[in-house]
Formats: C-alpha cells, sequence, structure tokens
C-alpha cells in the first residue's frame, strides 16, 4: 500500500540524515579509525550505525507524531 507522504517531510529528512551522517558519523568513523583495530573496529562501526539509524527513525517518529497531533 502507498502512502502519500508530504514532500516537505521527505526533505526534512534528507537534510537531517545528511547533517547526521557528516557532523557526528563522520567524527565518529574517525575515531574509530584512529584508535581501534581489528573486531573492535568493526563492532564499533557497526554502533556508530545503529545509532544513526535509531536517530532518522526517531527523527520520522517525531515528524509523524506531529501531523498526528496537527490532524486531531
Amino acid at each position: 500500500m502507498v502512502r502519500n507522504l508530504p514532500t516537505d517531510r521527505l526533505l526534512l529528512m534528507l537534510v537531517v540524515a545528511t547533517g547526521f551522517a557528516v557532523i557526528l558519523g563522520g567524527w565518529a568513523a574517525s575515531l574509530v579509525h584512529a584508535e581501534a583495530t581489528g573486531l573492535e573496529q568493526l563492532a564499533l562501526r557497526v554502533a556508530i550505525g545503529a545509532v544513526f539509524f535509531l536517530a532518522l527513525v526517531g527523527t520520522w517518529y517525531q515528524f509523524t507524531k506531529m501531523d498526528t497531533e496537527t490532524a486531531a
């Protein structure tokens, strides 16, 4: 089923994703690259990716919550 998603929300998510990836993801990944080796480095990179994904899901949830509150 295709939902009618507003384009402004998708644009905001693109801006949020780019900001998180560049500022937080790049900074954290550079620290991991400089300090960790082997399996520890892989685990830390996966953890950074998981935090990044959870931040995006949380932002999407907040946008959906605002839409529901405004519609009611």
